[in-house]
């Protein structure tokens, strides 16, 4: 797979002529490879993933790359879904999942200073995965310029979240048949991690269409935006939800704001979650507008996806969690497979 590659800093052993003979005997290790950006998937990547998540999914996967290694889950920013599905996948592997409760409390934090530089070469002498959340872009990048072993980026601040787009992809793949020609929209805060890495994976997946409905003060991103022009795909700025209810195949809905991706763990910011009726959905609008639009969302969700929509056939996000699992067991067996 052609995940990022960065070459460790070199250094000169020093030590006794048995000893240096030794390590000279000794074929060099290759880089640690990892997955901190979706912008380094191909094609090819995306669907060798979605077919080993369908092989764990359905029994047909026997890799034991996993088995008996360690998957340091290092979390500055709070976690459900992601933090438990990456446990989840390790376990499912037969592998042991390492971690603090509260990466707060660790030297790597205000008041102590380690810096993210030495956690990540300390930690990745402990386990043979790095599994990263901060709310600084670059934060899982600068980590795995230090680390000894694969480093997953769990999600950067803004910057990206690439295994929850893939998480996106293989559910989207699993409720359409297939993402190429289909209309697809984007609703709630376009700033979010996920639109980066969604938007780029998109763009190898040939939709007729990208549509977006933002809250009228947030634009969307203008990188995601040249993204999207880049691979020749229609992209439209849509005023009200019913728009996307009424002409997509898909909508992926997200918190109308995502500012929280961007906060310190210690931050007393609180979202205005509250979403304008023009941009949430609800059981008697898809019922109204006779939608059979598929709703997915990476969640939390708040008011954006009422919860009389989670019994109807369009609503995919929690089998999207259930999914997830998958997706995150053929990274990780990725990821040990090369390492």
């Amino acid at each position: 797979m052609a995940y990022q590659s960065i070459e460790p800093p070199s250094g000169r052993f020093v030590g006794s002529a048995r000893h240096k003979s030794l390590r000279e005997a000794r074929a060099p290790a290759s880089p640690p490879r990892h997955l901190l950006s979706a912008s380094i998937l191909t094609i090819d990547d995306v669907d060798e993933l979605c077919q080993l998540a369908y092989d764990f999914e359905t029994g047909h996967a026997t890799s034991t790359a996993a088995a008996g290694r360690t998957i340091a889950l290092l979390f500055f920013q709070s976690s459900t879904r992601t933090r438990l599905g990456f446990e989840a996948a390790a376990v499912s592997l037969g592998a042991h999942a390492i971690g603090m409760e509260d990466m707060s409390s660790s030297r790597t934090n205000r008041r102590v200073g380690e810096s993210l530089e030495d956690c990540a070469a300390v930690v990745s002498r402990l386990c043979d995965v790095l599994v990263v959340r901060h709310h600084e872009p670059g934060a899982a990048a600068r980590m795995a310029a230090k680390s000894v072993v694969p480093v997953i980026n769990a999600g950067d601040g803004w910057n990206e979240h690439p295994t929850q787009a893939l998480i996106d992809i293989y559910a989207m793949r699993r409720g359409l048949g297939s993402i190429r020609g289909k209309s697809i929209a984007y609703g709630g805060d376009p700033r979010g991690r996920v639109v980066r890495s969604l938007m780029r994976l998109l763009s190898l997946e040939g939709p007729r269409e990208i549509l977006f409905c933002p809250p009228p003060h947030y634009e969307v991103p203008a990188d995601v935006l040249a993204m999207i022009a880049e691979s020749q795909i229609a992209c439209r700025i849509i005023p009200t939800i019913d728009t996307a209810l009424t002409n997509c195949d898909a909508v992926v809905m997200a918190p109308y704001d995502m500012t929280e991706c961007a906060e310190p763990a210690t931050s007393d910011f609180i979202s205005p979650h509250e979403t304008p009726p023009d941009y949430a959905i609800n059981a008697e609008k898809i019922e109204r507008l006779g939608s059979r639009t598929q709703l997915y969302h990476p969640l939390p969700r708040f008011d954006e996806i009422d919860p009389s929509c989670d019994d109807l056939p369009n609503a995919m996000y929690f089998e999207q969690v259930r999914l997830s699992r998958f997706m995150r067991m053929a990274v990780l067996d990725r990821l040990l497979s090369d390492s």
